[in-house]
């Protein structure tokens, strides 16, 4: 047979079994040597199979089988792992992004812990001096902060004044509506001396509440405004159950007239410049009002 015809003859040979020929020894001698030093691995290679190997020899199977351990061929090229052991090492990674978020989580509570101590400094100030005496530069020193500070937090001192203003509204409104109302005529008097009560002892957070202007003749906050009136109109469903016949324009104009004098009675009663009443004859004044008045509508009196 020609030397042509031999390599054609070994060409098929090797179609036929369906791989390359094993490595070279040199080069699976390399692997072996080096195989150890790949990290978790231990013994990765049985070097009891390494030796070369002539294909020619050997079914195309087993050339081209690889075991584990439960005899599962792997379908790779004649490496046998008598064990293999991988260490998982647990890398605790510092996120950018955690620290991130546990920053703003910082300068988050510091914010709002400036925050209510302003607001702390401001209701003190307001509540035993009055909204006259209210500086933003005496809230600055107290609080440890800068004048531009406030402002960041407020928007301008006006927002200090109407923040101090709207939790003083929501704590009246959440008093009155503890007024039990079993009793309609019961739940009028009991709505007026409780304002009383509230009035007697934050009169000046009252005050600034319905004294405050705001800067630049800028109109006041409407939510601030629904505030006070919704707390007017806790007077409305007594009036409409003791004056069921009176259409609902009626009901309105009387639960603010009612409450707007109620008012007026306890703030001039209280305004100790002028004609201070002594708080228990207040209470009968307020009461003597009411008498009056729904003795005027038709009402008797449930006392």
């Amino acid at each position: 047979m020609s030397e042509m015809a031999k390599g054609v003859e070994a060409a098929k040979q090797a179609d036929m079994a369906g791989t390359a020929r094993p490595p070279h020894p040199e080069c699976r001698a390399a692997l072996g040597e080096h195989a150890g030093d790949v990290a978790g691995i231990c013994n990765p290679v049985d070097r009891r199979h390494c030796e070369p190997h002539d294909s020619a020899t050997e079914p195309a199977d087993e050339g081209r089988g690889v075991f584990d351990e439960g005899g599962g061929n792997f379908n790779s090229k004649r490496l046998h792992f008598a064990g293999l052991r991988v260490n998982l090492n647990i890398v605790h990674v510092s996120s950018p992004k955690m620290n991130n978020v546990q920053e703003e989580s910082l300068r988050d509570r510091k914010k709002n812990r400036r925050r209510f101590q302003i607001l702390e400094i401001a209701r003190g100030i307001i509540a035993s001096k009055g909204l006259r005496s209210l500086k933003v530069r005496d809230v600055a020193d107290a609080a440890g902060c800068s004048v531009g500070s406030v402002y960041n937090e407020f928007g301008d001192f006006d927002g200090v004044i109407l923040t101090v203003n709207r939790e003083t509204v929501q704590a009246l409104t959440a008093q009155l509506r503890a007024v039990p109302a079993e009793d309609p005529v019961r739940q009028l008097y009991g709505l007026a001396e409780t304002y009383l009560d509230f009035f007697a002892e934050n009169a000046n957070l009252l005050r600034s509440l319905f004294e405050h202007r705001m800067e630049d003749d800028r109109p006041y906050p409407d939510d601030i405004l629904q505030m006070v009136m919704d707390a007017f109109a806790l007077m409305h469903p007594p009036l409409v159950r003791v004056l069921p016949d009176a259409d609902d324009v009626k009901i309105a104009l009387l639960s603010r007239t009612l409450f707007s004098a109620v008012h007026g009675i306890i703030s001039l009663g209280l305004e100790e410049r002028m004609v201070a009443v002594p708080p228990q004859m207040l209470r009968q004044q307020v009461t003597q009002f009411l008498d009056a008045h729904l003795l005027g509508l038709g009402v008797l009196s449930a006392r």
